[in-house]
């Protein structure tokens, strides 16, 4: 939109830099910015405590290499047949060859190496995604860093320490949360020069960028238009945040933006790419395929009723090596995990409460006719499916998808179950083009003057994709576009409308806690969410917990802060922290104990 369109025209408040969007990208652009003194606006989409995109949600890990040279090969064969502009990808694989530098210094982690310590616990649990394609050359050179040694690796760790930089410089930083981006803003020599942030969901906010914008509002997992258009799937489960819709993508089309990488997106969970069902509006479970879900009397289906990939192959990021390089499989709008009595019995031994709570809802049926009708197939197609994968598995070998012949025993036709799966995404890579320095392009390459773009929304992912490279550029793009939009000439203006002070105040604050006689306060980081603090109250004269209240938490409502009273009250109870963790709720109970033990700390040294 241009000012010059705009009647009586007035700005609301000045900045020197927006970032739009805070996840991992956006929290690294806007400390970059703010370290060269920069007076920034940092929004997003999500209320406080969802925050940090799919930065938040996935796996931690970081790309690394041994060696500049060979990480050159590998990258260049997983962007292989496609082209990628030979800038961006000298400046990717530069970065990449010093990103254990980039740890040390500037987010003061030590970081670990997984080729260093290839027995760990960490490492053990996604050696098949290290490397993903370990055939192609430059591949045993390629390393993965967490900015801690722990036992998960989907503990929002490497977010934690991002959003940590951002609030250590709540001087220079204001945050909105809750408060889109609904307009980017050009003036008549087409910079863009500000933007309209719907403040609260409500009121929109007139905001003034004196140097530039960073656009780092992630991709369009959100987005069923775009999902279908983009990426050609009916319909797909989000992994991750559940506010990516493409802001990113909307806005830079709206000043010119060239798109790039639309049809490129990344997925996890069982077999390739898929998870158990859940309702519209949900978060999907990034879940673990277990030997016993493809070992056995198992088999997955289509919509159709017929097997489309093999069941024992590793998944990549949801990919699947076919034909010489990784692709996404065919993916239909639902599937089924189907299984007989004697296999059920072997998945009722996996501790896995997902699994365990899909086969509670799983349907059964007496034999091969009855369960398809259930599902609505037609019952030729799934009988045919059923005896073809009985006569492969008597045979001992898969001539449809080559399924490793020890995985696969005939099914019995009695006593049938299926389990709902649908298709997810971890995150999309297509979104606004940029360069080198970070700066959004046109169809014709020239850059628009005064946007940056950084993360998931015009991601480089050409083609193939590899454990570690998403975060990695986020942490490389987010740097290079703080730091290039913080040395743009200043656009002065004159024209300040000054609203409601209180609107414009930032959502992060550094709080002052108060504290009564034998009270005190507890934090911890630990949790999904943001700082969760508590405040805890001792009985008079002994160390014995009389009471303890949360009094700042996000943790989030579907999960986490159903589990917060229950375990605070048996904490009181039991007048200790070694109470046992509450299932499916890891983070937040060890967020809970973690901030109770600190502030029990604090009795002992009063």
């Amino acid at each position: 939109m241009l000012i010059s369109e705009i009647k009586n025209f007035k700005w609301n408040v000045n900045y020197d830099v927006i970032v739009i969007g805070f996840g991992g990208a956006g929290a690294t652009a806007a400390r970059f910015a703010a370290d060269h003194n920069c007076k920034v606006l940092l929004v997003d989409s999500a209320p406080a405590g969802h925050e940090g995109g799919n930065t938040r949600y996935c796996g931690q890990l970081i790309a690394g290499t041994k060696s500049k040279k060979a990480y050159e090969q590998y990258y260049s064969k997983l962007t292989e047949p496609f082209n990628l502009d030979k800038n961006v990808k000298d400046t990717f694989v530069d970065n990449v060859s010093n990103i254990q530098e980039y740890l040390k210094k500037y987010l003061n982690v030590t970081p670990f190496s997984f080729l260093d310590h290839p027995n760990r616990m960490t490492v053990q649990s996604v050696k098949g995604d290290f490397p993903d394609y370990p055939s192609y050359s430059g591949s045993s050179e390629y390393n993965m860093y967490t900015v801690h040694d722990g036992q998960s690796i989907e503990d929002g760790a490497l977010w934690k320490v991002l959003r940590s930089e951002v609030t250590k410089r709540l001087d220079k930083i204001t945050i909105w949360y809750s408060s889109p981006a609904i307009k980017l803003l050009q003036n008549e020599d087409n910079r863009i020069v500000g933007a309209v942030i719907k403040r609260n969901n409500k009121k929109d906010i007139y905001v003034h960028a004196r140097r530039g914008i960073v656009l780092s509002a992630g991709g369009f997992e959100n987005d069923p238009d775009r999902i279908q258009d983009y990426l050609g799937v009916p319909r797909v489960i989000p992994m991750g945040s559940l506010y990516n819709k493409g802001d990113s993508i909307r806005l830079s089309i709206e000043v010119g933006a060239d798109q790039w990488h639309t049809s490129v997106f990344n997925a996890g969970g069982l077999y390739h790419g898929l998870t158990y069902a859940v309702k519209t509006g949900e978060r999907g479970a990034l879940v673990y395929t277990w030997p016993q879900l493809y070992t056995g009397s198992i088999f997955v289906v289509g919509n159709d009723g017929t097997r489309y990939f093999p069941e024992d192959a590793h998944s990549k990021a949801g990919y699947l090596y076919m034909h010489g390089f990784g692709r996404h499989p065919c993916l239909t709008t639902q599937s089924w995990i189907i299984f007989d009595e004697k296999q059920r019995k072997e998945l009722l031994k996996i501790k896995d409460d997902l699994l365990q709570n899909s086969l509670k809802t799983a349907i059964s049926a007496n034999n091969i006719k009855d369960l398809a009708i259930k599902l609505k197939f037609d019952v030729a197609t799934f009988v045919t499916t059923f005896k073809t994968y009985n006569e492969m598995a008597k045979l001992k070998k898969d001539y449809q998808f080559n399924r490793r012949p020890e995985t696969m025993i005939p099914m019995d036709d009695s006593s049938i179950y299926a389990i709902k799966l649908q298709p997810t995404v971890l995150n999309t890579q297509g979104g606004p083009r940029r360069n080198e320095n970070a700066e959004i392009v046109r169809p014709d390459n020239s850059v628009i003057f005064g946007l940056f773009g950084a993360g998931e929304a015009g991601g480089i992912t050409a083609n193939q994709y590899q454990a570690g490279q998403d975060v990695a550029e986020l942490l490389i793009f987010g740097k290079i576009a703080g730091d290039n939009v913080s040395k743009m000439p200043v656009d002065n203006i004159s024209l300040i409308n000054m609203t409601n002070d209180a609107i414009l105040q930032s959502d992060e604050k550094n709080i002052n806690y108060q504290l009564k006689a034998n009270q005190y306060l507890g934090k911890s980081s630990q949790g999904m969410g943001n700082e969760l603090v508590v405040r805890v109250t001792i009985k008079p004269n002994t160390t014995d917990i009389e009471d303890i209240k949360v009094i700042k938490q996000s943790e989030t409502k579907e999960i986490g802060q159903k589990v917060i009273q229950p375990l605070l009250k048996k904490i009181i109870q039991d007048n200790t922290i070694d109470v046992d963790a509450i299932t499916g709720a890891s983070l937040t109970t060890n967020a809970v104990k973690d901030a109770v033990k600190d502030a029990l700390s604090k009795v002992k040294t009063n």
